[in-house]
């Protein structure tokens, strides 16, 4: 009977299978790409590690139409990012175990191994985890099979589209002051109050001392933060933005005259540069202050009279109503078109004793601001820059804007209590509480009182500036346009450690394929047996004939393992010695045990009547 015959037929060139014969073998070259298919993955990789790596130090940022599938859809997004990090990761992975594959290719074809060590270097060229193996070979193998995973770990973390920013450029319209008619000061009289306008915005007008009372009363009363934060006070609109820290007497064009930027739903903020005033209000007590209250001939009414040091022409004079004077806080600003109105000029009954004889100094200097405005979180902050020529040098704005506090004083009086009054006095109070929170020092009751009245006096000025601002630019429609820079949500993919990480890791494998071409020569002497084939591993079995069952037979329950982990007990073999014979003409190979004419025993503890067969070649 004839036996059946078995051809193994590998992907080569036929019209190379006459090549050289070196050492016995017969090489069988591969076709290029069947060699080096796999390793040509690793241009994908490279052209997307290095453009990640360009998106992060260029600030590439997606927006529009992916930023809000992102947005939308972020499960399905986040399966997509897994399933391509897995898939990267995968070529990578199969690059460094075909690395593994052709290296212990090469030395089968000079050394001998055991199978227990075959299985490992099966193992690690899946690579998996074979829980039958030694403990000394599975150790090895699980921390290998864990770094598998990195590759992917690292692309997801470098593929990941985040929320980030980026910027474009927009138009803000700032208040123009060319026409300054309408600022001026207009009588605490009905009909006689300035232009008004009420609107969905907000309520606007150009009587800011006598219209705007309540708000400005707000600011007073909170102007002193207890503890160490910045203090947050609403703009006086609807617009529902608040200021972070100081106004300065700008950004009123937020939410009212930002519309082209604002209208752009993945707009996060933006920050542009305006010119207005840096109020700086140094407030003393000047106790020979000519300004004093003083009883008229109305027993109900006092006057508040006297010169303040930028006076001109006559004294200044205001009456004020009262059971008697305890209740009144009077103040009193310079009247006179021509006076600079630098001054506030305080005086005040038994009630509010600790105002009176206070002055205060206010200074204007026209700055340039940058506005920065979080539309996320509608505030906005202001910080002073560098000075700027004085936008409106008749300073019709600056000297309404003083004499506001003596129509408020006035309106703010009644027959019991000043409001005005105790709006300072909260802000003393709140000064008390902050001083008390961040130093073991305490103030004297002058200390406070200067310094809760001067930051009530700034928040004031303030706040008035905004005012008019925003009632040149809804009342007047005195505008000019203003770039802003805006900042607008997008993607960034990945974070820059893992970027960084992916793009050395991908550099590092590059070299590592380099090296081992180099060393092999391009793996010039890589035969065509495969050991992760188990067609082959079953040919080159069969060639090596029956003394491999034999031996195999013989070790058995011999080198029994003392201890296997969460698997069946060890059949005893593992230890078993084998090597690859040289090949025929075809290049096939057998699988032979290692004997003693290659230098080295095939059992370390071996039968007594092991006796090792002459090796005869099988040709199938």
């Amino acid at each position: 009977m004839v036996p059946l015959q078995f051809t193994f037929v590998p992907h080569v060139d036929r019209r190379a299978r006459e090549g050289n014969v070196q050492d016995g073998e017969k090489v069988v070259p591969y076709r290029h790409w069947t060699k080096y298919n796999t390793f040509y993955g690793l241009v994908i990789t490279t052209a997307l590690a290095s453009t990640l790596l360009a998106a992060d130090f260029f600030e590439w940022r997606a927006t529009g139409y992916f930023f809000r599938v992102a947005n939308n859809f972020p499960g399905t997004v986040a399966l997509i990012v897994q399933l391509l990090a897995a898939f990267f990761g995968l070529i990578h992975v199969t690059v460094l175990c075909r690395l593994v594959n052709y290296a212990l290719r090469l030395r089968l074809r000079t050394a001998s191994v055991t199978l227990d060590m075959l299985r490992t270097w099966v193992d690690l060229s899946i690579p998996r985890v074979d829980w039958d193996l030694p403990l000394r070979f599975f150790f090895p193998v699980l921390f290998v099979v864990f770094l598998s995973l990195v590759p992917a770990a690292l692309w997801a973390g470098s593929t990941t589209p985040l929320i980030s920013r980026t910027t474009t450029t927009g138009t803000v319209l700032l208040p123009s002051y060319q026409d300054v008619s309408m600022i001026r000061e207009y009588p605490i009289e009905i009909g006689e109050t300035g232009p008004s306008l009420r609107n969905q915005k907000g309520f606007f007008t150009y009587s800011v001392g006598v219209q705007s009372i309540g708000n400005l009363l707000s600011s007073a009363a909170s102007a002193s933060s207890v503890g160490t934060r910045p203090s947050v006070h609403p703009k006086f609109d609807n617009t529902q933005f608040s200021y972070v820290g100081r106004s300065y007497g700008v950004g009123a064009p937020v939410g009212l005259t930002d519309l082209l930027i604002t209208s752009n739903n993945q707009a996060a903020g933006y920050v542009y540069q305006e010119t207005g005033y840096l109020c700086n209000v140094t407030c003393i007590y000047n106790r020979t202050s000519d300004f004093h209250l003083a009883p008229t001939v109305d027993e109900w009414i006092f006057e508040a009279s006297g010169n303040l040091p930028d006076s001109l022409d006559s004294p200044e004079v205001s009456s004020y109503i009262g059971h008697d004077s305890k209740a009144i806080v009077a103040i009193g600003v310079a009247h006179s078109e021509l006076s600079p109105r630098r001054y506030l000029a305080i005086t005040a009954g038994d009630s509010y004793a600790f105002l009176n004889s206070t002055q205060c100094t206010l200074d204007f200097s026209p700055t340039l601001f940058n506005v920065t405005v979080d539309l996320s979180n509608s505030n906005i902050t202001v910080s002073p820059g560098q000075p700027a020529p004085d936008f409106n040098p008749q300073r019709n704005l600056t000297r309404t804007v003083v004499r506001q506090f003596e129509l408020m004083s006035n309106d703010l009086t009644n027959l019991y209590v000043s409001l005005l009054g105790d709006a300072f006095n909260s802000s003393i109070a709140a000064y008390n509480m902050s001083r008390a929170s961040v130093s073991r020092d305490p103030c004297t009751e002058a200390e406070a009182t200067i310094a809760g009245l001067t930051n009530s006096i700034t928040a004031m000025a303030d706040d008035m500036l905004v005012a008019y601002a925003s009632a040149q630019l809804m009342l007047a429609s005195q505008s000019t346009s203003a770039s802003a820079t805006v900042y607008v949500y997008a993607l960034q993919f990945g974070q820059r450690g893992y970027i960084y990480s992916i793009f050395i890791f991908n550099g590092l494998v590059i070299l590592l394929v380099m090296a081992e071409a180099l060393r092999t020569r391009g793996w010039k002497e890589l035969g065509r047996f495969n050991y992760l084939d188990p067609r082959d591993l079953v040919i080159a079995g069969s060639r090596g004939g029956s003394e491999m069952a034999r031996m195999a037979d013989q070790w058995h329950g011999r080198r029994m393992k003392r201890f296997w982990l969460l698997s069946d007990p060890d059949e005893g073999n593992g230890g078993l010695k084998v090597r690859v014979r040289d090949g025929d003409a075809e290049g096939n190979v057998a699988i032979v045990v290692a004997g003693e004419e290659d230098g080295e025993r095939a059992l370390s503890s071996s039968p007594s009547d092991y006796r090792k067969p002459p090796r005869v070649p099988i040709s199938l």
